[in-house]
């Protein structure tokens, strides 16, 4: 197969909240032991790359934030080139802000005053509006019907909390406000294949020389397809083998491998 590079989503592949899967730090030494190249990519709104190299850490797993895509930094990134006022409307946690303030962008609180809302996940880890975003669908929809336009970190409805039950993510927030605005956000994250392309860049390597590494059918494997990697579906997060019998034939055609966890990535070298 000759794969030289590996692409991993964290949350539901290589850990639960902060829980890890068992064998997963082992599995990326043997891996790098192997002479792989590894990117971690992650669609969690929460947190900003030296945050989550904290935690890869505290899972055992050696990082550096060039070693990280994020979908909150590739979002400040995307808002940073298209947005001529720097002014921009924050959801989500401070991770994300203190991302789009890298970017040179101005967090604003009148929802009028900003040219893009910028969502993440308003819910805490129990799944519950933190008070910093209780206001913020009402702002959303304030700034959108005055001319703001919309772009989100990723659609996930859910997610994996730590103890493996699923909380409210993004896409809760995101189908309130179409709801309201009847505006579809553009997604800057997962299942958008200009995340995976920016992984691709770091590594230095061509698609069919990669391998996507993830838990959800409709973000993980449909970037890593659509950016033309080996995709591999691991069952330790959103997706169950009883949630594979029930999927349409169309998107199975999405995942090349489905491996109970992330341990059997190492087959494939």
């Amino acid at each position: 197969m000759g794969y030289k590079g590996f692409i991993f989503d964290i949350d539901g592949v290589l850990c639960r909240g902060d829980k890890p899967i068992p064998g997963a730090k082992e599995t990326i030494a043997k891996l790098r032991e192997a002479g792989i190249k590894i990117v971690f990519l992650s669609n969690l709104s929460t947190k900003s790359r030296e945050e989550y190299v904290e935690k890869l850490h505290r899972l055992g797993i050696p990082a550096e934030p060039e070693d990280l895509v994020l979908a909150t930094s590739a979002i400040a990134d995307y808002v940073a080139k298209h947005c001529k006022s720097k002014k921009v409307y924050w959801v989500g946690a401070r991770g994300l802000r203190k991302e789009l303030e890298k970017a040179g962008l101005i967090v604003v609180e009148e929802p009028e005053e900003a040219e893009f809302v910028v969502a993440g996940s308003p819910f805490d880890e129990k799944g519950y509006v933190t008070e910093e975003n209780r206001w913020k669908f009402t702002g959303a929809l304030r700034a959108i019907k005055a001319g703001a336009k919309f772009v989100a970190v990723n659609p996930d409805p859910t997610f994996p909390g730590k103890d493996g039950k699923l909380l409210p993510g993004t896409g809760a927030f995101i189908g309130a406000v179409k709801a309201m605005t009847g505006v579809e956000p553009v997604i800057v994250g997962k299942p958008s294949p200009v995340i995976v392309q920016m992984a691709l860049e770091k590594l230095g390597l061509k698609p069919d020389e990669c391998v996507m590494v993830g838990d959800q059918i409709d973000t993980d494997m449909k970037a890593g397809k659509s950016a033309g990697l080996t995709t591999v579906l691991v069952l330790t997060g959103v997706t169950s083998r009883e949630d594979l019998e029930k999927v349409d034939k169309s998107k199975l055609e999405l995942v090349d491998y489905v491996f109970d966890s992330v341990n059997d990535v190492l087959k494939l070298i």
